[in-house]
């Protein structure tokens, strides 16, 4: 489940809880254990058909229907997925808002709050809240929750789409008593003795540079994750601390299996190029400078694929 989207879903769900809306937390993953530290996995619904009968507080069958629906940090119908294709007549005859910040979004619904100045989808739901006067409801769990993700989208107020805005937001919520140490030490400090191998062993063994281009690249099979006793979730951040920083990279990505065989892909580039061009082509994009896909081909002809669209990209 996507960090963005699912922090700025637990701030909103929370303060709806706090003004006494029934409210339910839907996606069709649970999130991961590293999100944990913000006490809200646990909200988290999976596989909910909207229209089906459910139990109430006092232990009785009722149906739950929404009156209003909102999604967070999706830039296309497709992006959710289940949670959707499950509900499809649900959607179509109930209130719903698309919030926000993707530059790819098509406004794919009839009520669009999207901004694409922002950095994050968290820093533009904490923006309306305040339009809405709701700021007063933001408990210090809730401004934690979206500090983090505001890091995160932004690689600590790094990266070309951190805005005077992003700054201000995050004082703003370091005035509202956000733990703004807590998201830093778990996201770009903790490590695992395991996640430590498992970065050894692909800095080592599987980072590759292609000839008179500044790309590098890894592309990491499922048994480097049997070798060293992790999974691919240990994969957080590798690419943005270690490919992207090498000084003169321009383009780098990782291509790894996932436990359900497919390959996942992320690419991080400089200012100079779109990796959000050259991902499209595989049916998925997201930001010029960060973008990812997912495929159901095998890393061996993903890696030929892209060096090819790569290829055509710095020739132009």
């Amino acid at each position: 489940m996507d960090m963005d989207a699912f922090w700025s879903l637990c701030a909103m769900y929370d303060i709806l809880k706090q003004l006494w809306k029934e409210v339910r937390a839907i996606n069709d993953e649970t999130p991961l254990e590293t999100y944990a530290f913000t006490w809200y996995n646990h909200i988290i619904e999976t596989n909910v058909i909207l229209d089906s009968p459910v139990l109430n507080k006092e232990g009785a069958r009722g149906w739950w229907v929404p009156e209003l629906i909102i999604s967070f940090d999706a830039a296309s119908l497709d992006q959710l997925w289940k949670s959707y294709t499950e509900n499809i007549e649900v959607f179509n005859n109930t209130e719903f808002y698309v919030i926000d910040h993707h530059i790819t979004n098509p406004w794919f619904w009839k009520t669009n709050i999207i901004n694409t100045n922002s950095s994050s989808t968290c820093e533009l739901t904490f923006d309306i809240l305040k339009e809405l006067n709701l700021v007063k409801y933001i408990t210090p769990k809730i401004a934690t929750s979206l500090m983090s993700w505001i890091y995160t989208d932004t690689n600590i107020f790094y990266n070309s789409n951190t805005t005077k805005n992003t700054h201000i937001v995050a004082w703003e919520l370091i005035e509202l008593w956000a733990d703004f140490r807590k998201p830093y030490y778990e996201f770009y400090m903790k490590r695992t003795f395991e996640k430590s191998k498992l970065w050894w062993e692909i800095l080592a063994n599987h980072m590759k540079n292609i000839e008179n281009w500044k790309v590098v690249y890894a592309c990491v099979k499922q048994n480097t994750f049997d070798k060293t006793n992790t999974d691919d979730r240990q994969l957080a951040w590798i690419i943005s601390e270690f490919f992207a920083n090498i000084e003169w990279v321009e383009i780098c990505f990782l291509s790894y299996e996932m436990w359900n065989w497919q390959i996942k892909t992320s690419f991080r580039c400089t200012e100079k190029y779109n990796v959000a061009a050259i991902a499209e082509k595989f049916a998925w994009w997201w930001h010029k400078q960060a973008s990812w896909f997912n495929s159901d081909k095998s890393i061996e002809e993903v890696e030929n694929e892209i060096i090819h669209e790569l290829k055509i990209e710095l020739n132009k």
